[in-house]
């Protein structure tokens, strides 16, 4: 497609994607590529950070390759100085713990993961059980990409990712709680000190992921800088005490987790002067689509709810379910962004009716205001559809009953995302690379109508059948998940979204069969199963807190097969549920060392497990 940008008034001609410098890729800033140090770095005074990285990139196979190498030169490196070192009895000691745990560990993870780049699915680590690794890949019957059967999920059957450009998988970056210094005490009367404010915000924006917070952070980083937001809204109040709580909670750190209740209280105040004042409404949204995921991670369900609620109504007030494309066409007398069509919305429904907002609001003035607008709608969306189901409540969002209510906007897309890299890794199995936060949005649409039709006592048999064909093509195009990734240099070791969308749509596999116990099912919860395996005890902090939820569906499904091998006084053949359940408890357990909500669902299983046990 051909490009519509414009050179600039400078006479320079556009950058081309990949030469941006280090830093403003970091954070997402637009880069004139001037060397050797850039216009916004100049301009922001970080001239020292300014680097740019060889056009000549490496790819993943390649860059593992050249690890594996390294390690294994520096084992026999270490061997031979240990033998010399030690005399006779060196042979005794030359694979001593103490001497090669760092190197000859992270090699025998990389070579029990067996790293695969040709297939869907990994292979099963060496530290599972036997019992589970003759069904840990699923078999999808169907072609995948073939021509869509029903119209009532539209796009649900096009998962794929389509040309979509691939959204930012670098590993994370920022502080995390070890590394604070002492910090003075802070009294809530006065002034946040700035840096507070920049060590808050950076951990917001490192852990953002688990907040399905994929708005543009710029004015955020301009703030954690000292900068002044020229051209750019000012966040509400609202919004920056809700970013500031979460990071509290993410900190781990005594000195700002004592801060918790303080921003608790502060954001349900801002949120209540800004509805009186109809002041910002869409970054109100935000913060109580936030708000909410901090009280459901806490274990606060009805709370959390409340505000979700609370925030699904408000978008739809406000017209947030009904964007389209046009709406910027209007506003800015422009064709709508890469001379497309106007796109279909979650329902298969054209989006080319104007939205009907029951609450006065603009149309977006340029592409950025309109991209954070579709972001905004779908946080609000995931959070309304996950956590309701989670947590058995029904959804707020409307699901198409009335032309009012239908959902119009488009999925997440990329085209609106000028921070998207340029694709180096991430592919669906077609070879296209794939957006993320369209990836999360399409699992959460899928969490939500699976379970629903499993909890239906007579579901529709043509919505059915359209459901089960959608996620059938969403898990043959999801792209591999490599498990441990040896090239990141700091936790998470391994791509905790991605871990995150296999879970819920291997989760999705067992709603739609959750009336009796098919053998895809099982090939689903074992898959599950080795993804947890996979994880170190540093990812659990950077994992989705919804994660636990998906767990304890799994857990369900195990407990169901304990309860009939006991009524029926045989072992289930090739499982051994007890195991599998000791591995979800415990990996609920370590979670809730970050989400006390995960604690209450290991502790509902192992309620319901004792029960079963007592009943033999």
């Amino acid at each position: 497609m051909p490009s519509t940008k414009k050179a600039s008034s400078s006479g320079h001609t556009p950058l081309q994607r990949g030469l941006a410098c280090l830093c403003c890729r970091k954070r997402k800033l637009k880069c004139d590529g001037q060397k050797p140090v850039c216009s916004p770095c100049i301009k922001m005074k970080r001239a020292d950070e300014c680097e740019y990285e060889d056009r000549r990139q490496k790819s993943r196979t390649q860059k593992l390759k050249e690890k594996l190498a390294m390690l294994e030169d520096r084992i026999k490196e270490l061997e031979g100085t240990e033998q010399n070192n030690s005399g006779d009895a060196s042979s005794s000691n030359s694979g001593s713990p103490d001497t090669l745990d760092p190197l000859a560990q992270t090699l025998a993870e990389v070579d029990q993961n067996e790293i695969s780049f040709g297939h869907s699915w990994p292979a099963m680590t060496a530290g599972s059980s036997s019992s589970t690794s003759s069904s840990t890949s699923l078999s999808l019957p169907g072609n995948p990409f073939g021509p869509a059967t029903s119209t009532v999920w539209g796009d649900l059957d096009n998962m794929g990712g389509g040309s979509e450009r691939m959204f930012d998988m670098s590993p994370f970056t920022g502080i995390s709680g070890s590394m604070f210094p002492d910090m003075p005490h802070w009294d809530p009367s006065t002034p946040l000190p700035f840096e507070n404010k920049k060590i808050l915000l950076e951990l917001f924006i490192a852990h953002r992921h688990q907040c399905w917070f994929f708005s543009d952070t710029t004015r955020f980083d301009l703030l954690s800088n000292g900068n002044s937001l020229v051209g750019l809204p000012e966040p509400h109040p609202a919004l920056m005490n809700a970013l500031y709580l979460l990071a509290c909670h993410f900190s781990r750190s005594p000195y700002f987790s004592e801060l918790e209740q303080t921003f608790l209280t502060r954001t349900l105040r801002e949120i209540t002067v800004a509805l009186d004042n109809q002041d910002r409404l869409v970054d109100v949204v935000q913060a109580s689509s936030l708000l909410a995921i901090y009280l459901y991670a806490n274990s606060r369900i009805l709370e959390g709810y409340c505000h979700s609620f609370s925030a699904a109504r408000l978008a739809v007030g406000l017209g947030l379910h009904q964007l389209q494309y046009s709406d910027l066409a209007k506003s800015a007398n422009t064709s709508p962004p890469g001379d497309r069509p106007s796109p279909t919305g979650v329902m298969g429904l054209s989006a080319t009716n104007s939205p009907t907002s029951s609450i006065a609001s603009s149309p977006p003035k340029d592409q950025s205001e309109l991209r954070e607008r579709i972001s905004t709608f779908w946080q609000v969306f995931m959070v309304d559809r996950c956590w309701s189901v989670a947590n058995g409540l029904p959804v707020a969002l409307p699901d198409g009953e009335h032309h009012q209510g239908r959902i119009k906007t488009p999925w997440p897309d990329a085209a609106l995302d000028d921070r998207a890299p340029a694709a180096t890794g991430l592919f669906d199995s077609s070879g296209n690379p794939v957006y993320m936060p369209s990836l999360k949005a399409k699992a959460a649409a899928l969490y939500e109508r699976t379970f629903r039709l499993s909890s239906s006592a007579q579901p529709n048999w043509a919505e059915f059948t359209a459901t089960s064909t959608a996620l059938q093509r969403f898990l043959s195009s999801l792209p591999v998940f490599l498990g441990f990734e040896p090239w990141r240099d700091q936790a998470p070791f391994l791509d905790v979204e991605l871990l995150a969308v296999h879970t819920i749509a291997n989760v999705c596999t067992i709603h739609m069969n959750k009336s009796n116990l098919e053998l895809e099912n099982l090939q689903a919860a074992n898959y599950v199963l080795t993804l947890i395996k996979q994880l170190g005890q540093t990812d659990y902090e950077w994992l989705d807190p919804l994660i636990s939820a998906c767990w304890m569906t799994v857990a369900k499904l195990y407990l169901q097969v304990l309860s009939l091998s006991n009524a029926l006084e045989t072992t289930f053949p090739g499982s051994s549920v007890d195991q599998e359940l000791d591995i979800l408890v415990n990996a609920m357990k370590t979670l809730s060392a970050f989400f006390p909500i995960a604690g209450e669902h290991a502790r509902k299983i192992e309620q319901e497990r004792a029960i079963i046990s007592c009943s033999i």
